[in-house]
């Protein structure tokens, strides 16, 4: 289903598509008004006997006949089959690929301009209802372009053997050539290459060099008709500059959607801990390839990164040669003995980008457990950053402010980047 956005530890390796078996399907129709957005970019009506219905493909505001696809005892889900009364927001996917099928790019029946709103709106109201903060300070942070912003996209060998992308929530595939959101680069890959039926195959391009890189699992099939300027296989790597540095970024390490979205990130992290530039240390939870460490830590403040994953791992040891990196899983992780013997706080800023399930029990004691006075949370979904801000809310960590970024357009998946600060009176025992 690709270009569907890969958020933090899920790689190159997880699930081309999302594909659920739906229970309970009856085919039933209804005519609904949904008020809003959600997580996971339905959105919500109720029907007549005050059920919640979760409705793919309406914006809020509009009259649309919903066919439901899921009955469950306490809400539905179902899919617009007609609108009868459209949202000013409403237009036309703009990419043939979607038109015919893709499910990549889930929101391109909504206006890019409309689309960052929508956002900061779904952000807020994850904060309010399951975080139960009262009058969460949100802000819009800016976007990456609408179009060929991902410099990595994963596809499918179709059955005539072309790349491919999967039908929204089915195994089916539609033709890749031509997508709206890939950089042109790996556009040019896309309509000549032939990959074997079913099989799964990574593409990443640099910005910053020529540099592009195909990895697919050679016992699953073969991809023919890369030019030869393409690395294949794990070995492979790209760099990619980076506010003024150069990272290593190999092909089986995760990435951001493309160089933009991660210059987002950056400065938004920065914006979030001003306290880096005079931090005794930093702390880098789930650090990937180093790209914070490396990018938004000033130069000579001491940083120990964590990550799991042995080949960001092997990545951050070349981007952040100055770094203290630890080969291990962030909820096992613990400040050495040495820096806890003082009894102070063992970093003054901890930043902290977790997989799309969010930092959960272990991971917010990973970071309660270095005293940090400043926490930056960055999240790609905003049911977890909720959880999570509940979580470090019961460990002192009181929220200061989000920042909402719209690293992939089209598509309903949101960034934050949000700043706490320890008031250890706030602590619930």
């Amino acid at each position: 289903m690709l270009p569907w956005p890969q958020c933090a530890r899920s790689g190159p390796g997880a699930s081309v598509a999302e594909v659920s078996d739906e229970d309970d399907v009856d085919g039933e129709t209804v005519e609904l008004a949904p008020d809003r957005h959600v997580a996971g970019g339905d959105a919500l009506a109720r029907d007549e006997q005050g059920r919640v219905v979760f409705v793919r493909g309406a914006l809020p505001g509009e009259t649309v006949t919903v066919e439901i696809t899921e009955t469950k005892k306490d809400f539905a889900r179902g899919h617009v089959v007609d609108v009868l009364d459209s949202s000013v927001h409403r237009v036309e996917p703009p990419c043939p690929q979607r038109r015919r099928g893709c499910g990549g790019c889930d929101w391109q029946h909504i206006d890019p301009s409309a689309q960052l709103d929508a956002k900061v709106a779904i952000v807020t109201d994850a904060l309010r209802r399951t975080a139960h903060l009262d009058g969460p300070v949100v802000s819009a942070a800016g976007s990456v372009p609408a179009t060929g912003y991902r410099t990595t996209v994963r596809v499918v060998g179709t059955h005539q053997g072309t790349a491919g992308f999967r039908h929204e929530r089915s195994h089916e595939t539609v033709d890749a050539a031509g997508c709206l959101v890939a950089h042109e680069r790996l556009v040019e890959l896309l309509g000549s290459m032939r990959v074997s039926p079913g099989l799964e195959v990574t593409l990443r391009c640099s910005t910053t060099t020529t540099e592009r890189l195909a990895l697919w699992d050679p016992r699953a099939g073969e991809v023919t008709g890369l030019p030869d300027d393409v690395a294949v296989g794990a070995d492979a790597v790209v760099h990619q500059g980076i506010g003024g540095v150069d990272l290593r970024v190999s092909a089986m390490s995760f990435f951001q959607s493309g160089p933009d979205a991660a210059r987002l990130l950056v400065d938004s992290v920065s914006r979030a801990a001003p306290e880096m530039a005079s931090a005794r240390r930093v702390v880098d939870l789930y650090a990937g390839v180093g790209l914070f460490a490396a990018a938004a830590v000033p130069a000579g403040i001491p940083v120990t990164l964590v990550e799991s994953a042995l080949s960001a791992v092997a990545d951050a040891r070349v981007n952040v040669p100055r770094g203290e990196i630890v080969t291990s899983e962030v909820g096992r992780w613990r400040p050495p003995a040495r820096r806890r013997r003082s009894g102070g706080p063992t970093a003054d800023v901890v930043i902290a980008d977790p997989p799309r399930s969010g930092l959960g029990g272990p991971g917010v004691a990973a970071v309660a457990s270095t005293g940090a006075a400043t926490v930056v949370l960055v999240s790609c979904d905003p049911a977890a950053a909720a959880r999570d801000a509940s979580l470090l809310g019961r460990r002192g960590y009181r929220h200061v402010g989000t920042e909402v970024l719209d690293l992939f357009p089209h598509t309903h998946h949101v960034e934050t980047v949000t700043r706490f600060t320890l008031d250890p009176a706030g602590v619930v025992a």
